[in-house]
């Protein structure tokens, strides 16, 4: 007699699946893998988390995450050697407590090891402030970021510090965990800009844009980690086109010449990220590759269209659950849509275009960001 799978099963099968195929190995290898699991949830009738290896659990979480359940954050705490070790998987302590939740008269929230990950999970930090006030949080943060965060959250930003310096605070959490407490659900994500810019810099952005003639300023990026497309693939409008990528890797990996066709307008985003993000909210809109543009880009409600680059022509394959799966509009920024080829990224700006708004994500005003 055939077994049939529950619902709660199907679901965690399907998760399974999806972070194997995700993985790294042969074909056969995966599909003896699948068949091994599904085998265990038949005879146990559930699917015991804790009994796979750390990074698998990771990769668990990132598939549920990708496929838009944020019910179960189950193997959150092993997305990086940095949160293993606040967690105290490698016999780390803390000398103060980690926060779970309660009130407290002072939080040391510390920041995530990118700047794009910092803006991505700052976007948590209201709720945490309706939830404590201004004057209980310290955020410790990368220093080109204090500024922009003081203003826009009101809140107390200081320098980074190591863990066993970290002495003061009734209680302490990571960046990134606010988001197991304040997003569990996909409308959980309000998908609103939440950083506020210098509205005289993005005024000066668009006295210089303007200067450039009457095209659309579309802002391109097209290298990170993760991979690269070809500049010119990305150009697929009749538009000015203006340089929103880092030319030097942050390490030293590699440097990238800037293609003759897209102009620099001189702001680095390395050495002055708020200028940087003044810049893009001066823009129409941006195009780019999985990376921190179109965290900048969601943050103040710019319009942007990202294109996953093909796996293999990066230095890492991460599993970068908030960019979710296929052509969709992010579930995390109600300006970022995401295209999975430069074929559906074109298909999809040819119907924008001749409708208006198909295929459009939510826009926000960036006017309000003043």
């Amino acid at each position: 007699m055939s077994y049939k799978l529950t619902s709660e099963q199907l679901q965690a099968y399907k998760e399974i699946k999806e972070t194997i195929n995700f993985a790294e190995g042969s074909a056969f290898k995966k599909e003896r893998l699948k068949k091994e699991i599904l085998k265990t949830i038949k005879k146990t009738g559930k699917v015991d988390y804790h009994v796979f290896p750390i990074a698998f659990r990771w990769n668990l979480c990132a598939a549920r995450l990708r496929m838009g359940r944020f019910d179960n954050w189950d193997g959150w705490d092993f997305r990086s050697d940095w949160s293993m070790t606040f967690q105290g998987y490698n016999g780390h302590k803390t000398k103060i407590p980690k926060w779970a939740g309660q009130k407290v008269n002072h939080l040391v929230v510390l920041g995530e090891q990118g700047v794009g990950d910092e803006i991505l999970f700052a976007s948590a930090l209201p709720e945490l402030i309706v939830r404590l006030g201004y004057e209980a949080i310290e955020f410790q943060c990368i220093p080109r970021v204090q500024r922009l965060f003081e203003r826009s959250f009101k809140i107390q930003c200081t320098d980074r510090r190591k863990f066993e310096d970290i002495n003061e605070g009734d209680a302490i959490v990571a960046l990134a965990d606010l988001f197991m407490f304040y997003r569990r659900a996909s409308e959980h994500f309000p998908r609103k800009p939440y950083l506020k810019l210098d509205p005289q810099r993005i005024d000066h952005w668009k006295e210089w844009l303007d200067s450039l003639g009457e095209k659309p300023k579309i802002g391109i990026a097209w290298k990170a980690r993760h991979g690269s497309i070809p500049v010119e693939k990305m150009m697929v409008e009749d538009a000015i086109y203006i340089n929103l990528q880092y030319l030097n890797h942050p390490d030293g990996k590699w440097k990238e010449k800037l293609p003759k066709t897209v102009i620099d307008p001189g702001v680095d985003p390395l050495t002055n990220l708020e200028d940087h993000m003044c810049l893009i909210a001066a823009l129409d809109r941006v195009v780019t590759v999985t990376q921190t543009v179109s965290h900048e880009c969601g943050s103040i409600g710019k319009e942007c269209d990202v294109i996953r680059p093909t796996r293999g022509t990066g230095d890492v394959h991460n599993s970068l659950w908030y960019y979710g799966t296929g052509n969709i509009a992010s579930p995390v920024y109600g300006s970022v849509y995401v295209h999975n080829t430069i074929q559906d990224y074109a298909s999809s700006r040819k119907r924008r275009n001749r409708s208006g708004n198909v295929d459009r994500p939510l826009i926000c005003d960036t006017n309000q960001l003043s």
